[in-house]
């Protein structure tokens, strides 16, 4: 993350710092270099055009934040905090007796579900009118959720490629799954060419059309679902994602270095995720000239719980002065760590090099200027915080630490404390909806629903665990995979999907034409004789899809001059065909 933190610190420039950077370049005898960073801050601040906004929820452009003068001191200051007093918890009245994928409809509900089958039905007509071949049958609710259990099921079970679901080989005979018995193979995968989130006829510069209606969707039902404990995170997300896209990024520190990233903010405590907005690119509007990008970034996802009393916490990337101020004036309070660049944070706090390597572990010194906490604390290294809601000092509060197997107790701050605490939300629901990196999926739109679709379940995990108890004593405790396996059943149902074909329960195996003794191709004395593997793979295929035209059957019926002399049976023999060979050799050969 280190490339990417680095290149957003010139966006966050204020208008008095643009002006004053200007004095730093010789106009006159200006380099490429130096031509092309002015440009940037210039474009940067007189870009305010609407075209530019970012679609945040909630923000409001009309909202002048005034900063104070700011002023640090070693003195402790009486902040005025406005008292948390909403009820943590589901909003709706919830008991044991719901089954898991009830939890789940509470997010993607039937109304949700219904969409999907209506605008996949509309691609799959789109589609087929410019050629697409095949029969298909409109989409249907029990077949959506049907497919969505079984994409439940995929995500756990993983294997390289979806068509070893179906496996029945006689080789890998431990391969497969049964799944072919609520869907076939060919179905799956036309639902899943098909699936689709949008019309695609609003014509808009909305880069994230294709998932806008689940987007907007989801993220009303997270927020009124469910109201999140005092303290939350706000962080970022990955979705692994490696094509060409201009919403991708790379953050070389991350376990997911290229993907398109998402802004989450989430429960401290449980890690429900609460709101989140889909990173689409660098916006050069800076906030009344005082606040930058990464500060609107809390502002809109913090703004359906300001004014309540809630903390935030949030990494250095975030964090500065005038934005703890400015939610400090929300009744909104800001803990974080911070980087000793930002404006008005106290340079008389910052320690050189080598000061702090003569410090000892667990030394730490604050300012205070107003409400503003400023504080660090050394560690193996010094690491800067800036608090709107800790006091400067606790009663004996210390943390352990283990070196060469002796255990240490480092005396430290309620910031310390507490950061360490709260700031996990975030990282741990990404870790329980993390997406396979390895799976192919060309379309980066089904990436994102992929992910909405984790978090979802995620959600629904939670509120499951509000009236139930997680961790009944002597019993197995109730965890997220169990939880998903219940979804992906109940969606189900009692769902039966039409295989291709029934194998007999006691096989009449003919031992003749597998006996691989003296079979020899020879003349059939005509050439109107179907192939026998051919015919077989035609009948077939147009018994388990009813309505099916001959031409749009892709097993089609050879004729062949030669047979098996020992069989008497026609079959194919050319470069392009494998009956003879399979005919001789396979229990199944129209497989």
């Amino acid at each position: 993350m280190a490339e990417f933190e680095e290149s957003s610190e010139e966006s966050e420039m204020s208008d008095f710092e643009l002006s004053e950077d200007l004095n730093n370049f010789d106009l006159v005898n200006m380099n490429e270099n130096e031509r092309r960073r002015l440009e940037r801050q210039w474009n940067a601040l007189v870009s305010d055009s609407d075209d530019d906004e970012e679609d945040f929820e909630g923000f409001e452009p009309e909202e002048l934040y005034a900063p104070r003068g700011f002023v640090w001191m070693n003195k402790e200051n009486q902040r005025d905090l406005f008292q948390f007093s909403d009820r943590v918890g589901p909003t709706r009245v919830l008991d044991g007796s719901r089954k898991a994928s009830e939890y789940f409809q509470i997010f993607y509900s039937n109304e949700l579900f219904d969409n999907i089958v209506r605008l996949t039905n509309l691609n799959a007509t789109i589609k087929r009118g410019r050629g697409d071949k095949g029969v298909w049958t409109d989409l249907s609710l029990d077949e959506i959720k049907a497919f969505y259990g079984i994409l439940i099921i995929m995500d756990t079970m993983k294997f390289e490629r979806d068509e070893l679901y179906w496996s029945e080989s006689d080789t890998h005979w431990l391969l497969g799954s049964k799944i072919g018995q609520v869907m076939s193979r060919d179905r799956f995968f036309q639902i899943k060419r098909y699936l689709h989130f949008s019309d695609d006829k609003r014509i808009s510069n909305d880069k994230l059309q294709k998932v806008r209606y689940l987007l907007d969707h989801l993220r009303r039902a997270f927020q009124s679902e469910y109201v999140p404990h005092k303290q939350v995170t706000v962080d970022e997300a990955m979705v692994p994602f490696k094509g060409r896209l201009s919403l991708k990024q790379y953050i070389k520190d991350k376990p997911v270095k290229f993907g398109i990233k998402i802004w989450v903010l989430a429960d401290a405590v449980s890690s429900y995720c609460y709101n989140f907005d889909v990173y689409v690119g660098k916006n050069a509007k800076i906030v009344n000239g005082n606040l930058g990008l990464s500060s609107k970034v809390v502002i809109a996802l913090a703004k359906p719980i300001e004014m309540k009393g809630y903390e935030i916490y949030t990494n250095n990337f975030f964090t500065s002065p005038h934005l703890a101020d400015y939610l400090y004036q929300r009744k909104t309070y800001l803990c974080g760590t911070v980087r000793t660049n930002r404006k008005d944070y106290p340079k008389a706090l910052v320690q050189s090099n080598a000061a702090a390597r003569r410090m000892c572990r667990g030394t730490s010194d604050w300012l205070m200027s107003g409400p503003l906490l400023a504080s660090y604390w050394k560690d193996k290294r010094i690491v800067y915080y800036l608090s709107s809601c800790h006091r400067p000092v606790g009663d004996q509060i210390t943390v352990r630490r283990n070196k060469d197997g002796t255990n240490t107790s480092l005396s430290c701050t309620p910031t310390v404390t507490d950061y360490a605490k709260y700031m996990g939300g975030v990282d741990r629901l990404d870790q329980r909806t993390r997406l396979s990196k390895e799976k192919k999926n060309m379309q980066w739109y089904r990436r994102i629903e992929i992910k909405l679709r984790e978090c979802a379940l995620f959600n629904a995990f939670v509120l499951e665990g509000t009236v139930v108890d997680h961790n009944p004593p002597g019993k197995r405790a109730r965890d997220f995979l169990s939880f998903r396996m219940d979804v992906a059943h109940e969606l189900i149902g009692n769902k039966q999907g039409t295989r291709t074909f029934k194998r007999p329960r006691q096989l009449n195996i003919d031992e003749e034409r597998l006996d691989e003794k003296a079979h020899w191709p020879v003349p059939s004395g005509s050439v109107d004789r179907l192939c026998e593997v051919c015919n077989k793979k035609h009948k077939n295929y147009k018994a388990s899809h009813p309505g099916v035209s001959m031409t749009d059957n892709p097993f089609k019926r050879s004729k062949s001059s030669l047979m098996c002399g020992k069989c008497k049976v026609p079959l194919c023999i050319t470069t392009k065909s494998t009956c003879f060979v399979d005919f001789h050799t396979k229990v199944y050969y129209w497989q």
